[in-house]
């Protein structure tokens, strides 16, 4: 299987939709890693309470109409979350999503849940999956034993059978998503 991994576009419409019909010329198989949207609260006023929606993040009707495929809650969703104290179609997205999945050898998760250097670089604990796929950090690398790989644009990487940690990027801005192919042991860096 191709599976499409796609991460942090930040409700941008523009940028979600080239990436989408980017991915849509490689595969129908979708997975996004987290933070679909902007919270409009930084972190310093989590603390807060707020009752308008406008106040805590953009609903745009175009931009959730593109949000047809499963998704991962980062912690952009986690702020929206505690910070938004209304009922709203927003809300109700957020709840639904988890903080991670798995396909067979392999885990997702969003990447706030992880440490990271003073170079932004990962530092995942060892765990029973040899390959984890994050964002959060906007870097595309590929990681093994902490030291980053080269791993250039349209060029598949073949994963040996070792463990490995997969940052996909973003799509805000770089519009950057990650191909796997399961059957043939690769990952590929593109952009659209």
């Amino acid at each position: 299987m191709k599976l499409a991994i796609i991460s942090d576009p930040h409700g941008s419409f523009a940028d979600l939709k080239a990436v989408l019909e980017s991915v849509r010329r490689e595969t129908e198989h979708i997975l996004c890693l987290g933070d679909l949207y902007e919270c409009h609260i930084g972190k310093k006023r989590r603390n807060e309470r707020f009752h308008d929606v406008t106040d805590v993040v953009t609903y745009d009707p175009d931009y959730e109409a593109l949000l047809t495929f499963p998704s991962l809650r980062g912690n952009q969703e986690e702020r929206i979350d505690e910070v938004l104290v209304v009922s709203h179609p927003i809300k109700t997205r957020i709840a639904l999503l988890p903080e991670q999945t798995t396909l067979d050898e392999a885990l997702f998760l969003h990447g706030h849940q992880v440490k990271w250097n003073k170079d932004w670089e990962p530092i995942v604990d060892k765990g029973k999956y040899p390959l984890v796929f994050i964002g959060h950090s906007h870097i595309p690398g590929i990681y093994r034993k902490g030291r980053s790989l080269p791993w250039e644009i349209g060029t598949p990487f073949k994963l040996k059978k070792k463990r490995y940690v997969i940052n996909v990027g973003a799509i805000i801005f770089d519009r950057e998503w990650c191909l796997y192919d399961t059957e043939a042991r690769t990952v590929t860096r593109m952009k659209a």
